[in-house]
């Protein structure tokens, strides 16, 4: 309980104006009724921040751009303050390394041996990093690039993050213990199941997102996208090849389940971007 500083009656809910600072009851909160001084001097304020000051014309040079100091700066910022892109970032340096680097690929790639993870841990992690060829990358980033930036806009950059890494674990998980069903135990790069992931929790929260496929030049609901993708999946599963078909799978599932959950919570509505 506060007493009402215009009428002096108990405030049963107290309100505090923002102008004067006092606090008042229901009836007296706003400020054209409690005689409020201090919207008087927001007022004048105002009045004061919008007069026109005359300042004389100063031309800019055409050819005077940004500085290249300053168009690194703004590089950098645009990496380090969307986490998508600075995965995205963080796997074409990476690339870029296993390019260079002799025997660098081989130390973080993952092999679905039960001994070798045991012996290298990491690799569940530092696997999803790497990639085989300048095309598999370039297919991945491509789909985070789109994708994930939407997510993340839409979760937050921490809940996407948590989204990415753990699709992407248990993504590599999955693609062990397919790998023991089948007997083959080919390493695995790539960051194809934690995408899998956020593109299966982005359908889930925002099913209004149409995606148009290059082999078929039709809009589709994002979730009709994700269910050709899933059977595309399935039907390679069995067939094995190069292509860690196990990994998408299990990295989807998680997406799902996340997607369902944020979805439950509310979180992942449409949000206007600022301008």
């Amino acid at each position: 309980m506060a007493e009402c500083s215009y009428c002096g009656e108990e405030a049963g809910i107290p309100f505090k104006c923002k102008f004067c600072g006092d606090v008042f009851c229901s009836e007296d909160r706003l400020p054209e009724n409690h005689e409020c001084v201090g919207l008087g001097e927001y007022e004048e304020k105002i009045k004061d921040d919008v007069k026109v000051i005359y300042e004389p014309f100063q031309a800019r040079s055409p050819n005077k751009g940004p500085s290249p100091q300053g168009q690194i700066g703004r590089f950098f910022n645009a990496i380090f303050g969307n986490v998508y892109l600075f995965l995205i970032f963080a796997c074409f340096v990476v690339f870029i390394v296993q390019s260079i680097l002799p025997g660098f690929t081989e130390f973080f790639y993952l092999a679905p041996e039960i001994g070798e993870i045991l012996q290298r841990p990491w690799t569940v992690f530092t696997s999803m990093f790497l990639h085989g060829n300048a095309w598999h990358l370039f297919v991945n980033m491509l789909v985070l690039f789109f994708f994930g930036g939407e997510l993340e806009r839409r979760t937050g950059s921490k809940k996407f993050l948590e989204i990415f890494l753990i699709a992407g674990i248990v993504g590599n998980i999955g693609f062990t213990l397919f790998s023991y069903v089948t007997g083959t135990f080919l390493p695995a790069v790539g960051a194809s199941g934690a995408i899998f992931g956020v593109f299966a929790t982005l359908a889930i929260v925002a099913p209004e997102i149409r995606v148009v496929m290059l082999l078929f030049p039709i809009p589709l609901k994002i979730r009709h996208v994700l269910v050709v993708f899933a059977l595309w999946d399935l039907f390679f599963l069995p067939r094995g090849g190069p292509i860690a078909n196990s990994a998408h799978l299990a990295g989807l599932a998680i997406g799902l389940l996340y997607g369902y959950r944020l979805k439950k919570k509310g979180i992942g509505r449409y949000i206007e971007p600022r301008t």
